[in-house]
């Protein structure tokens, strides 16, 4: 189970050490067990979560399926979660072949920066 894990994601949004966190990708089917804590944890810490059925996927993390896989994504400013929304809609707007390029790194990085992935993490992608 992935509570030990969210408890640490939740403190390091408390305590603006990441922007944003993804607890561990999860099945559907486990949802309901998970819920409670990723609840409990956000409240005592003072956070907030968004259940992402359909985490969007970039180049940063390579080609993994995360079809089917559910998160938690976690945060502490509204204008966070917000902020994802938009860089997921902007990928999501863009066609098949205009999601290329200078586009489709840009999004990237934007994701890599909102997760707080330091500029020489991010770059090393691209080298």
């Amino acid at each position: 189970m992935h509570v030990g894990e969210i408890k640490a994601w939740c403190e390091a949004a408390k305590n603006d050490a990441k922007r944003m966190s993804l607890s561990a990708p999860f099945k559907p089917e486990d949802y309901n067990e998970i819920k409670p804590y990723m609840f409990e944890y956000a409240q005592n810490n003072g956070v907030k979560y968004y259940l992402e059925k359909r985490i969007i996927q970039t180049d940063l993390f390579g080609d993994m399926d995360l079809s089917g896989i559910w998160v938690f994504i976690i945060y502490k400013h509204p204008e966070i979660i917000e902020e994802y929304l938009n860089i997921k809609q902007e990928k999501e707007r863009l066609k098949q072949d205009e999601y290329r390029g200078e586009k489709r790194r840009e999004i990237a990085v934007k994701f890599g920066r909102l997760l707080g992935y330091n500029e020489e993490s991010i770059m090393e992608r691209w080298s």
